[in-house]
C-alpha cells in the first residue's frame, strides 16, 4: 500500500496580499513605459516639425533660384527690408514678369510683382517665415554685383526653428 505523504493544501487561489502586490509592480511597470512612449511621441512630433519647416524653406530657395538661373545678370542693389526689391524683375519690365519675393505681417513668404509694395500677394510659397533677407555679399565688393544671398528663418509654434541660406548669381545657378 502507498501512502501520499503530501501536505493537503487548502488554497486554491491568490491570496489578497498577492493580488495587490501584483497590482502595484504592475501600476509602476506601467507608469514607466507611459513616460518613455509620452518622450518618444513628444520627439516624433519635433521631427515631423523640423521636416515640415525643412521642407518649405528648401522648396522656397529652390523657386527663387530656379528664377534666378533663368535671368540675364544685372547689376543688383541693396532691396527693401523683408524683400528681394527688383532683383528678379528684368529691365524695363511692367505686369506680372516682374516677380519679387517678400515676407507679408503673416509671416508668410509671398511671390509677387514689383509693383506690390504692401506684399499683399497670394501666392504664398512657405509659412512660419519669422525672418526673411535677401543681401549683398560685403566682401565681393564691386567685382560681381550679380551675386546675392537669400536667407530665410521658419519657425514653428513648438520652438522648431530652421535657418536656410542660398547665395546664388543671376543667371549662372547657386555659388
Amino acid at each position: 500500500m502507498v501512502v501520499n505523504m503530501r501536505p493537503i493544501s487548502s488554497q486554491r487561489g491568490m491570496t489578497l496580499i498577492e493580488l495587490v502586490l501584483a497590482m502595484a509592480i504592475s501600476a509602476f511597470i506601467m507608469a514607466a513605459l507611459n513616460g518613455v512612449v509620452k518622450l518618444g511621441l513628444d520627439a516624433q512630433t519635433a521631427g515631423r516639425g523640423s521636416n515640415e519647416l525643412a521642407y518649405q524653406g528648401r522648396f522656397a530657395l529652390e523657386r527663387i533660384n530656379d528664377l534666378a538661373r533663368n535671368l540675364p545678370p544685372k547689376i543688383l542693389l541693396t532691396p527693401t527690408a523683408n524683400t528681394t526689391g527688383d532683383w528678379f524683375a528684368p529691365a524695363g519690365c511692367t505686369g506680372a514678369s516682374c516677380v519679387m519675393y517678400c515676407r507679408n505681417t503673416s509671416n508668410q513668404l509671398i511671390e509677387t510683382t514689383t509693383a506690390d509694395t504692401t506684399c499683399s500677394g497670394t501666392a504664398v510659397i512657405a509659412n512660419s517665415v519669422s525672418a526673411f533677407s535677401a543681401t549683398l555679399p560685403s566682401d565681393m565688393g564691386a567685382v560681381d554685383r550679380s551675386v546675392a544671398g537669400i536667407n530665410i528663418t521658419l519657425s514653428d509654434s513648438n520652438n522648431n526653428s530652421i535657418n536656410l541660406t542660398l547665395t546664388m548669381r543671376l543667371g549662372g545657378g547657386e555659388l
